[in-house]
């Protein structure tokens, strides 16, 4: 997670905790980071101007949903005769890479962006779609 706070500056670390009025974030690195760890940063919604977020697993996501399109003409091809999945296989060896490849990318750096400007009503918003 990164927030940007209203003075300019951004901290970055992983997410504790939210509440209605408030988020609990450890400034660190995930790798750092433990349950039983008490160096965490609390900031109050009025002082956050912007949050993004990042899930755990998108790269994987990605990368898998890249890969079914990828392969999806050769299963496709076999439902209509062997004839047709040859000539998907070759379809195949083009997707699949591309597949992978652009589904990578697409998890790797997908992240949501809350503009929150102080506003209780766009944290609390936020705060409903958090997971931990």
């Amino acid at each position: 997670i990164r927030v940007t706070t209203s003075d300019g500056k951004s901290i970055s670390g992983v997410l504790v905790n939210t509440t209605d009025s408030s988020l609990t974030m450890f400034s660190g690195k995930p790798s750092e980071y433990n349950h039983l760890n008490n160096f965490t940063v609390s900031q109050q919604y009025s002082n956050i101007t912007k949050i993004e977020t990042h899930r755990k697993g998108s790269l994987l996501k990605g990368l898998l949903i890249g890969a079914g399109i990828g392969i999806a003409p050769v299963l496709v091809g076999n439902l209509f005769g062997p004839s047709i999945g040859e000539g998907a296989a070759y379809v195949s060896l083009i997707t699949f890479p591309v597949g992978v490849i652009t589904g990578g990318i697409l998890g790797g750096t997908s992240k949501k962006i809350f503009l929150i400007n102080g506003d209780a009503t766009k944290f609390y918003s936020f705060h409903k779609r958090m997971k931990y």
